[in-house]
């Protein structure tokens, strides 16, 4: 359903922004002209004068799943949207294939272009996926980005900073913030596989403007999302949106956005205004290792009803100098009974944005949902960290989700990430989840604990 490792790899190992006391929640801007798009570059041709470069890369994904009455017990996805099997195993593998090539044009900055392909495949249960939305062992490729640009060099650099202009368009990838909100364009369902791994993830056009100078982000966009439809025409969603952030030092970072969904084959996204806040950063600057950040989202469409609000707070504190490393978070995220998630991202780490390898992943999105989250991790090397995750869920409208009772589910993950080389990275999560009576009403009065294991490999080449 979503970019996986990969988005967590880029994260922490970019250029963008990382305030050291607040790596749980590290806020990420960029489109593909920012942090090329190929997670590892080889040069197979350069120029004798070292303008023209062309470079290549290729990363892989694969992740195995084996679930035990994952939908607590019932043999279909919530509401008894699509068959699933009561404990279904399957396994995705995804491959992404790019080119990227960039020409300095002396004196004039540097133009550049990318084409990256996207080949994902699932096997193992029938209908695939334990929400059921990739039946019938499917596999497919697809072109995820293809795009051109320009990067300013040296041109007012004495002003504004090196490459303080980018100008992009094409099929990209753009996140703002913290993907909260926009970070991934295209989710992968049906016949396109890889629901978990998610591997393609660019908006199906986009044109982008991004000013960087002097602590100022900044970003005009024009973005167009296509999504599959099983047996009928994709829905379609164009927006035009304005996003700005200011950083102030290693202390805090600020920023706001403002979309217009101006065209959409889903009614209560036509013509949506979405407003955006978010900050972040150390509040005591004698207690570098808390720190604090938070976001709000308010979505209007006075034509369909829509009057919502999404919004979250976190608190995170980091043992900097202990041994492990701990640190502890606590996150209250609140989402209105109509709220849209639009194209929000797995970015930061576990529980960003996907928030429940169980519920979160397959059975409930970030709307009509007030979500508790306390999380703990260590890091007994520096090329490891596990952790656990503790959820409670309950209904925001109790009505409205067609329930009796709010509370809908408690959740534990216990996971590890483990870097074996600059290459090769594995995961590993065990997932449990326990029903309340919100859930066992939507799921035909099923109440069984549901218990998942995941094992999630990247290589890069």
């Amino acid at each position: 359903m979503k970019t996986r490792r990969q988005v967590a790899w880029l994260v922490c190992c970019s250029p963008a922004l990382s305030f050291p006391a607040y790596a749980a929640v590290t806020d990420i801007g960029y489109v593909d002209a920012g942090i090329k798009p190929l997670s590892s570059e080889h040069t197979f041709f350069e120029s004798v004068d070292g303008r023209v470069r062309l470079k290549w890369g290729l990363s892989l994904f694969a992740a195995g799943i084996v679930t035990d009455d994952v939908n607590f017990g019932y043999d279909r996805s919530i509401d008894g949207a699509a068959p699933t099997q009561k404990s279904p195993a399957w396994w995705e593998a995804a491959a992404k294939p790019g080119v990227l090539g960039e020409w300095d044009i002396q004196g004039g900055g540097t133009l550049f272009g990318g084409v990256q392909g996207s080949f994902a495949m699932t096997r193992g249960s029938r209908y695939g996926d334990a929400a059921g939305a990739t039946p019938g062992h499917p596999e497919n490729g697809r072109l995820d980005r293809a795009y051109l640009g320009w990067r300013s060099g040296g041109l007012w650099a004495d002003t504004l900073g090196e490459d303080a202009l980018t100008l992009s368009l094409g099929r990209q990838k753009f996140i703002f913030g913290d993907g909260f909100l926009v970070g991934d364009g295209y989710t992968d369902l049906g016949k396109y596989a890889g629901y978990y791994i998610g591997p393609s993830e660019a908006f199906e056009e986009t044109a982008v403007a991004s000013l960087d100078t002097r602590g100022w982000h900044g970003d005009l966009f024009y973005l167009k999302a296509d999504q599959y439809v099983s047996g009928g025409p994709d829905n379609e969603t164009s927006l035009n949106g304005v996003n700005i952030d200011y950083t102030w030092g290693e202390r805090a970072k600020v920023g706001a956005a403002y979309l217009n969904l101006y065209d959409s084959d889903i009614a209560t996204r036509d013509g949506m205004e979405v407003y955006n806040l978010r900050a972040k950063g150390v509040p005591l600057a004698h207690v570098p290792n808390l720190s604090l950040g938070g976001q709000w989202v308010h979505q209007d469409n006075d034509d369909e009803g829509i009057d919502e609000d999404g919004w979250y707070a976190q608190l995170t504190y980091t043992f900097e100098n202990a041994p492990l490393r701990p640190q502890l978070a606590y996150r209250r995220a609140e989402f209105s009974e109509n709220y849209d998630t639009l194209f929000y991202d797995f970015a930061g780490g576990w529980g960003n944005w996907f928030m429940g390898e169980i519920v979160g992943e397959y059975m409930l999105f970030n709307s009509n949902l007030e979500i508790d989250m306390v999380k703990a991790s260590i890091q007994p090397r520096d090329d490891l960290e596990t952790g656990l995750i503790g959820y409670r869920f309950r209904y925001h409208d109790t009505q409205a989700a067609g329930a009796t009772d709010s509370d809908f589910a408690k959740e534990l993950n216990l996971y590890a990430d483990w870097t074996i080389t600059e290459k090769l990275s594995l995961s590993a999560v065990y997932a449990v989840a326990f029903p309340d009576d919100g859930a066992s009403e939507r799921f035909m009065g099923n109440d069984e604990t549901a218990q998942l294991f995941e094992l999630y490999a990247f290589y890069r080449f």
